[in-house]
């Protein structure tokens, strides 16, 4: 078997690139018996491996590395799209729009967001009735700016009719939210940490995941064209390249239902509607959000999310393919 060494410049965990594509992969490749190390630095022994792959933040010794030993099969983990012409020979990246992104590399593989620290099949919500809705965000803060223009409506609009509460998990709890902040009593904000964001998530009925910007025809002053194929009706939004499924993932993990927006990765399993509802305009938010007050119909659609969840992002199977395709370079 060839051997794979990582080399990052943290040990962070609670760094999400180091904690999926380093710490668990490097875990999952030992569990499919494919030598696997991690070393913090560039190691002497280096020259003893096959397969180097480099943190997110190790361009730099991906290069160095393969400067020095040009036979060797080098890759960067969710390099930045616009790092072009490296002399390496190939990208980790977390999903198609990112593959996309990336693609004036040669190869460009795809290992998702598959959160190891989520895989308990202990960890798994069970809905009950309850007289409070708890709806769940978690995620980097500027996130939140999503909500506008149309899920914090949503949310206000739900709070008409049920008592709601809004759980933001995120590193930053000192961050200021100005834009898309919903009009509602309870919001309460939580520090994301290693140590409790498994039971904080838990606690949440229903999850929430906004990341696209929804743009419209006016705000761009953009006109129609039938010839063109371009109307009034149209969807126009706008998202980071390195989108991707990872936050909905979480939630299916743990058996909590989730409402997401048209970020395409989101289409792999909630494309599906007994898996979950995708949402883009203030009715869509408040539709799928009054349905999963039922505890039996979130107990339901999340059953059916985890089970596709399991049948299509197996880590084993995912990391074998990630393996297999570097040998194939």
């Amino acid at each position: 078997m060839k051997k794979v060494l990582f080399i990052s410049s943290t040990s962070d965990i609670e760094t999400g690139s180091y904690r999926i594509w380093v710490n668990d992969l490097n875990q999952y490749f030992q569990e499919c018996n494919i030598p696997s190390a991690i070393s913090y630095g560039i190691p002497d022994s280096v020259s003893e491996c096959d397969i180097i792959i480099c943190g997110k933040s190790d361009a730099a010794a991906a290069v160095a590395v393969k400067s020095a030993f040009p036979s060797k099969k080098v890759g960067v983990i969710n390099l930045s799209s616009d790092r072009k012409g490296l002399p390496i020979d190939f990208v980790i990246v977390g999903s198609p729009e990112e593959m996309v992104s990336l693609s004036h590399y040669e190869n460009v593989f795809l290992y998702p967001l598959i959160e190891r620290m989520y895989q308990s099949p202990d960890d798994y919500k069970r809905h009950e009735d309850s007289s409070l809705l708890r709806i769940g965000f978690h995620g980097h803060y500027p996130h939140l700016n999503k909500f506008c223009p149309h899920l914090d409506r949503a949310l206000e609009d739900l709070e008409k009719e049920y008592d709601i509460e809004l759980l933001i998990i995120t590193t930053n709890t000192s961050f200021e939210w100005r834009v898309g902040r919903p009009n509602i009593k309870n919001i309460v904000t939580k520090r994301w940490d290693v140590n409790t964001v498994k039971e904080d998530l838990l606690s949440c009925d229903v999850g929430i995941v906004p990341n696209i910007t929804n743009l419209s025809l006016q705000d761009l002053n953009l006109g129609t064209s039938v010839d063109m194929g371009l109307y009034n009706t149209d969807h126009i939004i706008r998202m980071k390249n390195k989108s991707n499924a990872g936050r909905c993932f979480v939630f299916h993990q743990l058996g909590i239902p989730v409402v997401a927006d048209l970020t395409p990765s989101n289409f792999h399993i909630m494309g599906d509607p007994s898996c979950g509802f995708l949402a883009l305009n203030r009715d869509s938010w408040r539709k799928a959000l009054t349905k999963l007050t039922d505890s039996k119909v979130r107990q339901e659609i999340a059953d059916n999310a985890k089970r596709e969840f399991d049948r299509l992002y197996s880590p084993h199977e995912w990391a074998q393919r990630l393996y297999k395709n570097i040998l194939e370079i």
